[in-house]
């Protein structure tokens, strides 16, 4: 078939022979995992035993960081959002029902009528101004951790 410089090509294989082979592979290497399965069995409890305390300590310590960065984000994104969420929540009221929204609004002027009465001043004047006007608040970055807060 071929020439001087081009060799022929190889005989094409036998079906049955390479089945034959790729059984005797297969049979070969199941037969050496059975054997050699005690000793990967010792190996593995070998290696468990001295890893897996210290792969359960860092499971337990990823896991601990990851609900405290998720709590962290939560009380950030708390922070930012929830003025904006309250105002929301009053807005949808008040175009859900108008009525409740006046009634709730109405109790409100009641019970700051009924401070004023009993305790002589403006309700207003009850809460210190840093919290009526909270412009010189710093901001509070979640994300970096707890902020310490001094109780006196």
């Amino acid at each position: 078939m071929g020439g001087p410089s081009v060799p022929a090509p190889p005989p094409p294989p036998d079906p049955m022979k390479a089945a034959q082979a790729n059984d005797l592979y297969y049979r070969s290497s199941l037969n050496t995992y059975i054997e050699k399965q005690p000793e990967i069995a010792a190996l593995e409890q070998r290696l468990r035993e001295k890893f897996s305390p210290r792969q359960r300590e860092l499971e337990r310590q990823m896991s601990a960081l990851d609900l405290q960065r998720s709590a962290q984000a939560q009380l950030q994104v708390e922070r930012e959002l929830g003025p904006q969420r309250s105002l929301e929540a009053m807005r949808r009221q008040f175009e859900m029902s108008p009525e409740a929204f006046a009634t709730q609004r109405a109790l409100g002027q009641q019970a700051a009528l009924q401070f004023a009465r009993l305790y002589g001043q403006n309700p207003m004047g009850a809460v210190p101004q840093e919290v009526q006007q909270s412009q010189g608040l710093p901001s509070v970055d979640y994300l970096n951790g707890l902020p310490r807060v001094g109780v006196s």
